[in-house]
């Protein structure tokens, strides 16, 4: 029930990635650095608007929502505790998956490709089994895994976002200070 309700504001996170592999796509062909950067910084700051609204809602709706797909109080439950990891994973998981539309739109796959495989499958998922297994924690040790995995990844690619086309402004400001 978590699962799905994150996948559903997932899709708005998705929608607005593809924005940005197309908005900054189209500012790099124009060798438009500046907008490049406004561009892809924009819907950075939407997704994280839409989703800390649904962190938001996840939180404070979190023993309503699951009740919107079953009855079972128990079940309920452990929706409701899994809906306040979820909530905080929000605002990452949108982050990382604009991240990884803009820096598709600048031809930068190869990076956040290894970004993502070592922070999903070297760090989250091997944490994740440590605190659920190790430490006993059950699925909410997978759900911390999974938090971590993708805090790291939207960290890291928005740094990368910002460090790559900075080098591209640079870059650019002194080709027109050489040709002037």
């Amino acid at each position: 029930i978590a699962l799905n309700l994150a996948s559903i504001s997932y899709m708005m996170a998705t929608g607005l990635a593809a924005s940005a592999t197309i908005r900054v796509g189209n500012q790099l062909g124009r060798n438009d650095i500046r907008t490049l950067r406004e561009a892809g910084f924009t819907v950075f700051i939407m997704v994280a608007m839409f989703m800390s609204v649904s962190a938001f809602i996840f939180i404070v709706f979190r023993e309503f929502l699951p009740s919107l797909y079953i009855d079972d109080a128990q079940v309920i439950q452990m929706s409701a505790v899994l809906l306040v990891i979820a909530g905080f994973f929000q605002l990452s998981d949108g982050i990382q998956v604009v991240g990884l539309g803009a820096l598709r739109g600048m031809a930068d796959v190869k990076i956040p490709t290894i970004v993502t495989l070592v922070a999903y499958w070297v760090i989250g998922l091997p944490g994740g089994y440590v605190l659920a297994f190790s430490f006993g924690m059950g699925e909410i040790g997978i759900w911390i895994g999974l938090l971590t995995g993708l805090s790291i990844t939207g960290a890291m690619l928005l740094w990368r976002f910002h460090v790559l086309s900075r080098k591209l402004l640079v870059r650019r400001q002194a080709d027109n200070l050489s040709l002037a």
